[in-house]
């Protein structure tokens, strides 16, 4: 017995799991600290996304204008400029 095979070309494609950098976000803390915030592509095809801070610490997004430090639970506000 043989077994079919599809070509290549055919055959399902795997995305790789590694996160993408979509871009980043400006911010500050109430102190007026500056920090980055950046924007995840969790996994190609999908429009999950993640956010951290440069230094990887988890960031979670809270609206159009706010991030929360996971962590520290400090609250970032997007800057203007």
């Amino acid at each position: 017995m043989v077994a079919l095979r599809k070509p290549a070309e055919l055959l399902p494609r795997r995305h790789s799991a590694v996160k993408r950098e979509l871009y980043r976000e400006r911010c500050k803390d109430e102190d007026g600290n500056r920090y980055t915030v950046i924007v995840w592509r969790d996994y190609p095809g999908t429009s999950l996304t993640s956010y951290t801070l440069e230094d990887g610490t988890p960031v979670h997004y809270e609206d159009e204008w706010y991030f929360l430090i996971e962590p520290t639970r400090q609250m970032l506000t997007r800057c203007d400029d």
